[in-house]
This record gives C-alpha cells, sequence and structure tokens, in this order.
C-alpha cells in the first residue's frame, strides 16, 4: 500500500512539475505578444478618428498612417485629411534599433515641422487621449518596466493571461499598467494605466481583429481617459502590408 502511494505521490508531483514547465511566466508572455503598435510589420491604413468629450459630443478625422518595421528599426508618417481646419497636419516617429527615437509634427498654419522635446513626448496628441510616445509607438513596456503574472481571466469573450507591469524608476509613464493578453493570438485586448497612487487614469481596448497578410490587426482601438471622462477611438480601413517608399519616412516629406 505504501508503494502505491508513493507511486501515486510521484505521479502527481510529475504531473504538476510539466504543468508548471508548460505554463509561460509573465517575462516569457511579454517577450510573445504579436503586437508593437497599431500595425504590426510594414504597410498602411485609412483611419477615422473620433474624440469625444465628457458631454458625449463627437469630432471626426481622416487620416492617413504609413508604418515600417524592419532591421533597422520602426518609423510611422501620419497625415490628417479631413476636416480642413486640420487638413495637412503631419507626424513622423522615427525608431532607430541604436539611438534615440525622434518625433516631429509639421502644423500648415506655421509652414514647417516642430521637433517633439523629450519632455514632451508624454504630452497629449493633438488633443486626444493618446500620448506622443503611443501614437508614435515608442511606449517602451520591456525596458521601463517589472512584470509579473496575475490569475487568468476572460475580457472581451476570450481567454486572456493578465500581466501586471511595475515601473522600474519614476521616469516611466506610468506607474503601473495591466494588460489582458488573449491567449490564443498572443495579443492585448485590454490594456489600464495607472497612476501613483493606484489611479486608474486610461484604459485602451483593442477589438475587431483581422487578419492582414498573416499579421493579425485591430481594426477599432479605444483609448479612454478615465480622469477626464473622454474617449479616443481609431477605426481602421483600407489596411495594405505592402511595403512603403522608404522616403516616406523623412522630415523633408513632412514639408510636402
Amino acid at each position: 500500500m505504501k508503494r502505491v502511494f508513493v507511486l501515486v505521490l510521484a505521479v502527481v508531483l510529475a504531473v504538476g512539475a510539466a504543468a508548471a514547465a508548460q505554463s509561460p511566466t509573465g517575462q516569457e508572455i511579454l517577450d510573445e505578444l504579436n503586437f508593437r503598435t497599431i500595425m504590426s510589420g510594414s504597410g498602411s491604413a485609412q483611419i477615422t478618428m473620433i474624440t469625444e468629450n465628457a458631454k458625449g459630443a463627437q469630432r471626426s478625422y481622416s487620416l492617413r498612417v504609413y508604418v515600417k518595421m524592419d532591421e533597422e528599426g520602426d518609423a510611422q508618417f501620419l497625415e490628417y485629411l479631413a476636416p480642413a481646419d486640420v487638413r495637412g497636419t503631419k507626424f513622423l516617429s522615427i525608431k532607430p534599433k541604436d539611438g534615440e527615437s525622434q518625433m516631429w509634427l509639421y502644423l500648415p498654419a506655421l509652414g514647417r515641422e516642430r521637433r517633439i522635446a523629450s519632455h514632451m513626448t508624454s504630452d497629449s496628441f493633438m488633443g486626444t487621449d493618446f500620448t506622443y510616445d503611443e501614437i508614435g509607438g515608442n511606449f517602451d513596456y520591456e525596458a521601463d518596466y517589472t512584470v509579473q503574472r496575475l490569475q487568468d481571466q476572460v475580457e472581451q469573450g476570450v481567454d486572456c493571461y493578465v500581466l501586471e507591469l511595475q515601473a522600474k524608476n519614476s521616469g516611466a509613464l506610468y506607474a503601473k499598467v495591466r494588460m489582458w493578453v488573449w491567449k490564443e493570438q498572443m495579443v492585448p485586448v485590454k490594456i489600464e494605466f495607472y497612476s501613483s497612487g493606484d489611479t486608474l487614469t486610461k484604459t485602451l481596448l483593442l477589438d475587431d481583429f483581422q487578419n492582414v497578410s498573416g499579421e493579425l490587426i485591430p481594426h477599432k482601438v479605444i483609448m479612454a481617459s478615465n480622469a477626464q471622462g473622454t474617449r479616443t477611438i481609431l477605426e481602421l480601413a483600407q489596411v495594405s502590408q505592402e511595403a512603403v517608399d522608404p522616403d516616406i519616412f523623412t522630415v523633408r516629406n513632412l514639408r510636402r
């Protein structure tokens, strides 16, 4: 009987050890994310952007975005197409593999581009609920945060890993970030951003994922400011993964 008990115990321990080995850590989940910016890889998209104030009043914008990701780094070029008072406004973000990220904003009324200083990258982008860093894809989870895995949950109808990221230092944009990662596809479906004092400041929802040339791209993205009661809604259309001319991602292209 004792031998049987020992055998059963050994089997239970072995199964438990195997299950633990197959269960990824928070860092492993973060490393496996198939997501860096709203668009992965390289390509372009038409975007409808809707800003909503605390009273529910909305304003709609039409934009075109170009993205490039390769061995040299990431780059993004965004241009406002409508309405007329912002048409021609352009934004360029360049994030080399080695070196400092750079961002510029071109305003037609000024007729020239303006470099976004490093102390301004956490400011609101064009009155939206996104910062310059978030729009430009420069928000770096791995460099600025430590991660731990929390209990799994169902979010937006899918099974998710739940990660909690704590800022390594006071220079991080947020004190804490909580992320729900869709297990099957390894993409986030919800991200919460907290300030010091464990105050929820913003919530990002990613929805309507569609397969574009083998990449799973969210076609609806909502950033809500819990503090201000405002929202910014991005709806992607005409998404293409075709190669983009490198000349698009240049400062001189801002002036064209």
